[in-house]
């Protein structure tokens, strides 16, 4: 049956849930505007965790993760934490990662704020919407910057994920969710997960995980995935960027919006995730750092990839393109639909 409800688990903290006519059940928390859990039922009954989930809810915030948040201002990385805004005033963002980056909004990013929300349902449908005010020079941000960010299931199994946001000053802006799949289900890893991705061209990155030169073409290397493979064979691929990465790590830039950009299936190919997206590409990262430590002691290498739908971090104008003015409207939506 349709139903949503909250659970107060910490001050000013909530776990939700929403629930569809077919038994798929979303766990969301107001902490980062955080998809926690994505539970599917299974032939015997039980319910499979197709996401990376912490133990409990409580430990998202006991250490910065990125696990199923919201991230921004700016997802991914700005080299030397540096943008000048209008040609003219600098500005100097926290290098959070080894003292050399900006990486994923800061440490103070949307992933660790407390999100206000409500709950809306009908008889086919429910939803949680969150709503933050990023007050400007949060990390060295300037502007205001208000956020909405809804989560909707469907009786398809399809979950919908938006945001939108508006400033009143001239910022940066380029959010997206950092949820990490596993469709074989908890301790495993996707090594023999099969990817497909609607992409002919993908950003190598330098030593420092950040995009240069310009797009180069998938044909004929192990970044081709038009065709539906293991994301082993990428991993095990000789290649540089692979090597150098320890995994993917890199942005694709989509062929067509809102056409199915990513197809992800199980190793038995008994259950599927569909992505669709408005953004133009994704950065496909395959969790090349988990080691079973700290608050994922539970994750090794490879337990799950993330399908992070964002602007791409090209070096090639790349803070212009996520500039947000006073008088526009930032809006994303990306959508997953799962078969099992």
């Amino acid at each position: 049956m349709i139903k949503t409800s909250k659970v107060q688990y910490s001050k000013n903290q909530y776990e939700i849930t929403l629930q569809n006519n077919n038994g798929m059940i979303v766990k969301l928390l107001n902490y980062g505007a955080t998809l926690e859990k994505i539970l599917v039922p299974t032939e015997n009954g039980e319910l499979v965790d197709l996401i990376l989930s912490l133990d409990k809810p409580e430990d998202y915030s006991k250490e910065q993760n990125f696990l199923g948040g919201t991230i921004g201002r700016v997802i991914g990385r700005i080299k030397s934490g540096i943008w000048q805004k209008n040609s003219s005033k600098t500005y100097h963002l926290e290098l959070n990662e080894n003292n050399i980056t900006h990486s994923h909004g800061g440490t103070k990013g949307l992933d660790t704020r407390n999100f206000k929300f409500e709950l809306k349902q009908s008889a086919t449908k429910c939803s949680a919407s969150f709503y933050y005010l990023d007050k400007a020079f949060t990390n060295n941000y300037p502007g205001n910057l208000n956020i909405k960010v809804k989560y909707l299931l469907n009786d398809q199994d399809t979950l919908f994920y938006s945001v939108s946001a508006f400033t009143d000053e001239t910022t940066l802006c380029n959010i997206g969710n950092h949820v990490y799949f596993c469709l074989d289900g908890p301790k495993t890893t996707v090594e023999n997960n099969f990817l497909k991705i609607n992409a002919d061209k993908y950003l190598q990155l330098d030593k420092n995980h950040i995009p240069f030169g310009k797009p180069k073409k998938v044909l004929n290397n192990c970044f081709d995935f038009r065709k539906a493979k293991t994301i082993k064979q990428a991993l095990d691929s000789s290649d540089y960027q692979i090597k150098n990465e320890n995994g993917l790590n890199h942005p694709f830039i989509l062929n067509q919006k809102l056409a199915p950009a990513i197809k992800l299936y199980s190793s038995n190919k008994k259950r599927s995730m569909t992505l669709r997206t408005t953004a133009p590409s994704i950065v496909v990262y395959t969790g090349n750092h988990f080691n079973c430590t700290g608050i994922t002691h539970n994750f090794k290498k490879y337990a799950g990839i993330a399908l992070e739908t964002q602007i791409p971090p090209s070096a090639e104008n790349h803070l212009q393109s996520i500039t947000l003015e006073p008088n526009e409207l930032y809006l994303t939506k990306t959508s997953w639909s799962f078969k099992y």
